[in-house]
């Protein structure tokens, strides 16, 4: 089974070691091949390399490609990811105590 779906970088970092790590770890929990791409440049999400050279902000536009018997379930996974905003901002606008 092949599926995608373009999906929007949403946090205000955009893409780090720390977003790339979170993506890589996702996707290796999966068979499917699973793969995120910016205009001509397609990243293989297993890798964490690779997802970092995409390069992406916030507001970003990036299409997630899946294929393999549990595209469904990976697919899921890491829009649920990118939704969530990786976790990142609900931290971003507490202001730190030693500032």
């Amino acid at each position: 089974m092949s599926l995608s779906k373009e999906l929007i970088v949403k946090n205000k970092a955009g893409f780090h070691v720390r977003v790339a790590s979170m993506i890589c770890k996702t996707a290796l929990k999966y068979k499917a091949e699973v793969a995120l791409g910016k205009g001509a440049y397609v990243a293989d999400c297993k890798s964490c390399l690779d997802l970092l050279t995409l390069m992406a902000p916030c507001g970003e536009r990036l299409t997630l490609t899946v294929d393999g018997e549990d595209a469904e379930g990976a697919l899921r996974a890491i829009e649920l990811l990118f939704d969530r905003k990786f976790y990142e901002d609900e931290f971003a606008d507490v202001e730190r105590s030693d500032e």
